[in-house]
């Protein structure tokens, strides 16, 4: 009977131990700052299905919305870059401070707009374009700001993981919200539901104790020209980072795209509505939450490597089986698979870097070299994209862009022994 006890005690144990909370959420100061920046990211991304179904009902045309998707975005391939070399002289949370303020006042706008009929196409392009410079300062800041807000350096990768799972929980809630705000209430509700959920993520950042990072050194550099190349030869020389960056510029190109193409892909090929087009973005974002929930419970930095490629392969599998689905159970179900390996993909590249980026005083840079890779390679995506699905179809477009991220992830697989070898002795350091 004793032993029998003492077997369940065992067995109690390892479930507690199984189910132990990561690291990071035992600290207010991660959990209050993620919390809060996934509020706003709920209310971005509604904006953004917002945005781009409105456009396609008002011109009927995928070529514009490819343009619009140019427009929101290009800024990040000019200044993102010159950000992250300000980053590093900069106080963060000032930084971070400004943009949100900035945010709401162009969510503002856009309600004031739409709610009195006045909203153009001309005037998404122009409030895209603030919008996409406004988040070439605010999502290298957030990434920046996340490795210092830990106590314990261990707990880095539990504090980006968590980062991970909160923005897509966001993702996974915003368009089931979305399409249904959207389809009842009409387009002005949710930018005006974006506006208020930046004044969560403001709490945050003005109650955050953010380590300071002694930057002297490249504040007395006054050639910002100069720091910007040290960033740029410190992630081409370490090889490691090349490779993943080189991925996460062919996935941001090739496929991050299809975001803009759901509402194409939902009116031309499955004949849906805005709920239809609701529906996908959920099942995609459902995806994204069990990707971003398997890195929070993974624990350890080994092996972030072979996910990036075998993700990256399945992504590529996963779109070309899309592409030429037309049933729309099958679609849910291919679309939710590639939102996974999407964003198990892009999350495990954004928290590898973080990771083996030992030179603090680089952070910056590099960080905003990757956000580059995000948000400026992305947009010529979407204009490259928007152009193909005219002429050739949006189905053979996804199919094209499935095509090259499978030939890009099986290039990368034959790189994995190189990486880890590089890598090992710093997963080992930060344990």
């Amino acid at each position: 009977m004793q032993q029998s006890n003492k077997k369940s005690s065992e067995v109690g144990k390892l479930l507690f131990t199984s189910l132990h909370l990561p690291p990071a959420l035992k600290s207010p100061n991660v959990c209050c700052f993620v919390i809060g920046e996934s509020v706003s990211f709920f209310g971005s991304w509604m904006t953004q299905i917002a945005l781009v179904w409105m456009v396609y009902q008002i011109t009927n045309s995928a070529m514009l919305v490819g343009v619009v998707g140019f427009t929101n975005q290009f800024m990040g391939l000019i200044i993102t870059p010159l950000v992250g070399v300000l980053l590093d002289r900069w106080n963060l949370r000032y930084v971070l401070l400004t943009t949100q303020i900035v945010s709401i006042l162009l969510s503002g706008t856009l309600t004031f707009l739409t709610v009195n009929g006045q909203i153009t196409v001309m005037s998404i392009i122009v409030i895209g374009i603030m919008q996409g410079t406004v988040k070439a300062f605010d999502l290298p800041a957030r990434l920046v700001t996340i490795p210092r807000l830990v106590d314990n350096k261990a707990d880095t990768y539990s504090a980006i993981s968590i980062h991970s799972f909160l923005i897509n929980t966001a993702k996974f809630i915003s368009p089931m919200i979305g399409g249904f705000i959207l389809a009842r209430f009409g387009a002005a509700s949710c930018f005006l539901v974006d506006a208020i959920s930046y004044i969560p993520f403001i709490s945050a950042i003005l109650t955050a104790q953010i380590k300071s990072v002694n930057n002297k050194p490249l504040q007395n550099k006054t050639n910002i020209l100069q720091n910007l190349k040290e960033g740029f030869v410190y992630a081409h020389n370490f090889l490691p980072i090349r490779y993943v960056l080189n991925l996460q510029i062919l996935i941001c190109f090739m496929v991050m795209t299809h975001v803009n193409l759901i509402p194409v892909f939902v009116k031309e090929i499955l004949n849906g509505s805005a709920e239809t087009m609701g529906f996908l973005m959920t099942a995609s974002a459902l995806g994204s939450i069990i990707a971003g929930l398997y890195l929070v419970l993974r624990k350890q930095a080994a092996g972030l490597v072979k996910i990036i490629a075998y993700s990256t392969i399945v992504l590529g599998l996963g779109l070309i089986l899309f592409s030429r689905s037309y049933n729309f159970d099958i679609c849910l179900i291919l679309i939710c698979v590639v939102g996974m390996t999407n964003t198990l993909t892009l999350a495990a590249i954004s928290n590898f870097v973080q990771l083996v980026l030992v030179d603090e005083n680089k952070r910056g840079r590099v960080t905003s070299i990757f956000t580059t890779g995000f948000l400026g390679i992305l947009p010529f995506g979407n204009l490259f994209f928007g152009g193909l699905a005219s002429k050739f179809g949006v189905d053979n477009a996804l199919l094209f862009g499935g095509i090259f991220c499978l030939i890009g992830g099986a290039i990368f697989v034959r790189r994995l022994p190189k990486i880890e070898r590089i890598v090992s002795p710093i997963y080992a350091e930060t344990s």
